[in-house]
């Protein structure tokens, strides 16, 4: 199911940001970018076509979008599930509203990833967010390094009852932007760090998720074991997420939002759209991010994508055309 970027506001300035080339100075006056209340419609129909009644909300930070309240309750009248990834850091009344709103209709992912630099405001604003939301939401941090501070987040799950799951990605390239991010020759330390964290974890009785982009073999087939017990279950298939933009403009996926785009229009649904883009990302799957995922039986059998598709571009320098789709035209009715 798609994300849809609502606005490029964003008060954080993480260095191994995925969407920072999306999001370029938002925060800075004269800069900002928000949806429009008509595109936003849009996207809600399209989804309706599509059968998809989950509306996933993103920026930047989407609740900075001017019309975010009225976003959510158009939202909610249509029978959507609102979810937002978010830094937290909104006003209390946006968060006094969000606090009132039920399981059902409404979620969310809080990235409280260390690295953040935050004002003492800023961490008041998070606090409170997450106070008010409880068990609605999740907490996701992006690993840097095998240094994962995560201790903290023990303690923030237990006083504000908070979803006892904490999704976990790595930092990934962006094609054609320089951001920090991993390198794979790092990929096993990373995994043995994981699996620490993971065993830690659940002695709390908090498991861990994952996002896309990680391979089998950053873990022992021994560590895979622990990293299952310790988790609702690992996946290294890579499928498209598919974003949407301020201007319907789509790209497969943040780390690959400057190659391939294309535009809503050009389709008429969810399924549709995914499978423009598996199509085109299957010849870099073939490959793999690593030189030996050549020979990889994870990548043979289909167990395992090959990591991030950004990570093979980069690996074997082979970029596809920044544009997607040509237009298409629609028969008439």
């Amino acid at each position: 199911m798609p994300n849809i970027l609502i606005t490029n506001v964003c008060y954080r300035a993480c260095t191994f940001c995925f969407a920072r080339q999306r999001l370029g100075d938002g925060a800075q006056e004269g800069s900002t970018i928000h949806m429009s209340r008509e595109n936003i419609r849009y996207v809600m129909d399209f989804l309706d076509r599509s059968n998809d009644k989950n509306l996933r909300l993103l920026g930047g930070e989407p609740s900075q979008h001017p019309e975010f309240v009225e976003i959510v309750k158009e939202a909610l009248e249509r029978n959507f599930h609102v979810h937002i990834f978010t830094n937290g850091m909104m006003t209390h009344e946006i968060a006094d509203y969000l606090g009132g709103l039920t399981h059902e209709q409404f979620s969310a992912l809080c990235n409280v990833s260390p690295q953040a630099t935050l004002t003492e405001a800023q961490k008041e604003d998070v606090e409170y967010f997450l106070s008010k939301v409880g068990h609605k939401a999740g907490l996701g941090i992006t690993v840097t390094s095998e240094d994962i501070q995560y201790e903290y987040l023990i303690d923030t799950i237990k006083r504000h009852n908070l979803g006892k799951q904490i999704r976990v990605g790595i930092a990934q390239p962006i094609v054609g932007v320089s951001n920090e991010f991993l390198p794979v020759s790092n990929y096993k330390t990373i995994g043995t760090a994981i699996l620490a964290m993971a065993r830690n974890l659940i002695e709390h009785d908090i498991m861990i998720g994952f996002d896309c982009g990680m391979t089998m073999c950053m873990f022992s087939e021994e560590e895979l074991g622990g990293i299952i017990t310790s988790s609702r279950g690992f996946d290294s298939i890579c499928t498209p997420v598919m974003d949407i933009g301020p201007n319907l403009d789509v790209w497969s996926c943040f780390p690959l939002s400057e190659v391939l785009n294309t535009r809503l229009d050009q389709f008429d649904t969810v399924k549709e759209l995914s499978d423009y883009y598996t199509n085109q990302l299957l010849p870099y799957k073939q490959f793999g991010c690593m030189p030996e995922c050549m020979d990889c039986a994870y990548l043979r059998r289909k167990q395992c994508s090959g990591g991030c598709v950004a990570q093979t571009m980069l690996t074997f320098n082979r970029l596809p055309s920044k544009k997607g789709r040509p237009p298409q035209e629609k028969p008439a009715v």
